[in-house]
């Protein structure tokens, strides 16, 4: 019986394997072909042009591209400035201190208040044993492009913004206990650009949360355990801290301070809940006029930060509207 006519296609890969250097015993593995049938090609390649000029054939290994994924996925994790979780000191341990929220600046926009931000800022750094929690939002980056009159409603251009933040943040770098995530300077950066200026910005200088963070907090003999992030899920027309609250109930049950920012409408609330004694923050924000909230939320905006005052002798939480009030407060634990 003769035998069958090789099919060209199988011949030209029979061929590019023999110019990769691949053994008759590979090929024949391979292709399914016969041993002489590989040697017939060899000698086929020395005077036919379709064999002379085969296409590439490539070989594909799903082992080699996970070990080339997972020395990608540890390269990346070496040089992320990222984390999830934190624990560090604030204090020299011998008073209590202070720990604020501050967020939702929106420098860059026509609504942000500057001549609050900078008397907030010589606040901050004028206050012994005063921290911030940085939970997002600092600039406006307008650059969503939904709307003209977003991206014209910005005074200081965006790229500016990051240079005034960055300027900003070197000056008072040793307050900041932590910084978070935001929807406005991170994640609008990474929608449009696969990358966020600002998140560098940020994650250079101090402790970074690219998302929900937990962070244990040691003030003299004390720890206390917070969360934070710029938002949390879940929104309540009656509390602004539903969505912190949630967290701690349902994902967290460990964590005692929760805080976030975001939603321009500050509250504290203390409670009690599984035996243990909880406190949850929403900041506000320095962006009063505000447009788009006078059209569609509120008139009022107000620009409250509050804090809370951690103890180092005891474990003791108490919260305060003000950083004014939380600053009497300590200098009058010490008489």
């Amino acid at each position: 019986m003769p035998t069958p006519k090789l099919d060209m296609a199988v011949a030209q890969r029979v061929a590019e394997r023999i110019r990769q250097g691949q053994t008759v015993a590979a090929i024949e593995a391979a292709e399914g072909v016969a041993s002489g049938t590989v040697f017939n090609v060899r000698q086929r390649m020395k005077t036919e042009p379709a064999l002379q000029a085969a296409k590439k054939i490539g070989v594909t290994d799903w082992r080699e591209w996970s070990d080339w994924a997972k020395a990608g996925q540890n390269l990346k994790k070496k040089a992320s400035n990222s984390q999830e979780q934190a624990a560090f000191s604030l204090g020299e341990g011998k008073r209590p201190v202070i720990l604020a929220t501050f967020s939702d600046q929106h420098i860059g926009s026509w609504g942000c208040d500057y001549d609050l931000f900078a008397q907030i800022t010589k606040e901050i750094v004028e206050t012994p044993n005063l921290y911030l929690a940085m939970l997002g939002d600092e600039t406006e980056t307008a650059i969503k492009l939904r709307s003209v009159l977003e991206v014209v409603s910005q005074v200081i251009p965006p790229e500016q913004q990051e240079q005034f933040m960055e300027s900003w943040l070197t000056e008072i770098a040793p307050k900041v206990a932590f910084a978070t995530w935001s929807n406005h300077g991170v994640e609008r950066q990474e929608k449009q650009a696969g990358s966020s200026v600002v998140k560098n910005i940020l994650s250079r200088q101090a402790v970074y949360y690219n998302g929900i963070g937990h962070a244990d907090i040691q003030v003299g003999e004390q720890i206390y355990r917070c969360a934070a992030s710029h938002r949390f899920t879940g929104r309540s027309m009656y509390s602004s801290t539903h969505g912190p609250r949630r967290y701690a109930r349902h994902y967290a049950p460990d964590r005692e301070l929760i805080l976030q920012g975001d939603l321009h409408t500050p509250e504290l609330m203390q409670y009690h809940e599984a035996a243990m004694h909880r406190v949850a923050i929403t900041s506000g924000s320095l962006q009063l006029n505000s447009g788009y909230a006078k059209r569609y939320y509120t008139l009022t905006t107000i620009p409250a930060y509050p804090c809370v005052v951690l103890h180092h002798d005891k474990h003791l939480m108490v919260p305060f509207w003000a950083i004014k009030d939380a600053i009497t407060y300590v200098n009058g634990c010490g008489k």
